[in-house]
């Protein structure tokens, strides 16, 4: 089996004979795993791990011995999947793989997020193995779309202005929009280049007559300042900035490494 490991930091503070008093926060998509270590004493991150899966996960998971520890508590997001947004008021679950059908391919297991928060729930298709690996090795974590945390994550740091995210994964894009507070956009799309990254953001902006020269617009993920896919967004959409860390938790200096932007969606599970 091939892996390859893209990042691992631990801080001098980590000390994995005291597994018990931390939380695992676990990342799983189609192509990559990732996890942090987080202290539920100090709210410190300790240890972050990345991997990019080539072959068999199972493995991988069964070589690496911190992440099969048995924890004081765990979360597992799921991302790079087919999803959409249903009001509650219209929301069935015995319906949910027909309504997801509508605009997506699915796989056989069908979840939803009840985001209370906006009186939405998020309707997810997840494939076998994503849901084996997560009950097979994490079976008591908390468990749920990434999505679905990256709308409670951002609904916070809204206040009630005209401001849009943009989450880059390794080959998915996710933009949420808000306008006087209120979501206007989630959606997900696929690329393949920078181009691709571009299009679909101006695509979405122009649909919800977002002005790219005044709308604030935050970055995350895998993007990193002055590369091609920051320089060709700047281009077009001038208010542009790198968003940050979740405020709540702690970092030692070994993570001063790690662009601020990076993780959010793996940090932002311990809340």
């Amino acid at each position: 089996m091939e892996t390859g490991k893209a990042n691992n930091i631990q801080a001098s503070t980590f000390n994995i004979a005291h597994y018990e008093q931390y939380h695992l926060a676990v990342e799983i998509g189609l192509r990559h795993l990732s996890y942090c270590i987080i202290n539920n004493k100090t709210y410190n991150v300790e240890y972050l791990n990345k991997f990019i899966i080539e072959n068999d996960c199972f493995d991988l998971i069964n070589e690496d011995e911190i992440i099969k520890l048995d924890f004081a508590s765990s979360s597992v997001v799921f991302t790079d999947l087919p999803s959409t947004l249903i009001p509650d008021e219209l929301f069935d679950k015995e319906n949910s793989k027909k309504i997801l059908e509508l605009t997506s391919n699915v796989y056989d297991l069908i979840r939803s997020d009840l985001l209370s928060d906006i009186n939405t729930h998020l309707i997810y298709t997840i494939p076998d193995l994503i849901n084996d690996i997560a009950f097979t090795f994490f079976p008591n974590a908390k468990q749920k779309a990434q999505q679905s945390l990256l709308i409670e994550q951002f609904i916070k740091l809204d206040e009630n202005k005209n401001n849009a995210y943009i989450y880059i994964g390794e080959n998915s894009l996710n933009i949420t929009a808000f306008k006087n507070g209120k979501l206007l956009l989630n959606n997900s799309f696929d690329f393949e280049t920078k181009e691709d990254i571009l299009y679909y953001t101006l695509f979405a902006f122009e649909q919800l007559k977002l002005n790219t020269e005044t709308v604030s617009t935050r970055l995350y993920g895998e993007i990193i300042k002055g590369d091609e896919k920051h320089q060709l967004l700047y281009e077009y959409i001038r208010n542009i900035k790198f968003g940050s860390r979740p405020h709540h938790l702690n970092f030692s200096s070994e993570f001063n490494k790690l662009p601020e932007h990076q993780f959010y969606g793996l940090f932002s599970q311990y809340i």
